[in-house]
């Protein structure tokens, strides 16, 4: 059991992902905060925290800064690697891009190497589904197991 949860009084999400897929959009959506967004390195190096309940469970999540991998060589790589390996959460959501899944994919597998307690979040589809691009959703859980 995780020590920040012995009581198991709140649930700690992560959201992680390349920059640019949408997380501090799905943060923004589920929090009602207004995080800024930025597509530029070093826009969002701290972590913001947001509060949700979902029958009647307080849920933190926290969105971190967007990263391309986990070697931690730079800022943003060095908050979101330190918090992965931490392994002070419940879960992590590891947003992918369905126009770049094949980018995207390589997080998720390195995420994958440091903890089994992800959801895949495929987002994007309507621009992918506009650029002719099928994401089979069955298949890709299948792989991911």
């Amino acid at each position: 059991m995780d020590k920040h949860n012995l009581a198991k009084d709140e649930f700690v999400v992560g959201l992680v992902g390349n920059p640019n897929v949408g997380k501090t959009s799905i943060f923004n959506a589920l929090t009602g905060m207004k995080q800024h967004t930025g597509n530029w390195s070093g826009k969002t190096v701290k972590v913001a925290t947001g509060e949700i309940r979902a029958n009647e469970t307080p849920i933190k999540l926290i969105d971190l800064p967007g990263t391309y991998s986990l070697d931690a060589l730079s800022e943003e790589e060095l908050v979101t690697t330190k918090f992965i390996e931490n392994k002070e959460y419940d879960c992590l959501v590891v947003v992918v891009d369905a126009n770049n899944l094949e980018r995207n994919l390589s997080l998720v597998l390195q995420t994958l190497n440091h903890t089994n307690k992800i959801v895949v979040c495929v987002n994007l589809i309507d621009i992918a589904t506009k650029n002719k691009i099928n994401v089979d959703l069955d298949e890709l859980s299948l792989q991911l197991g």
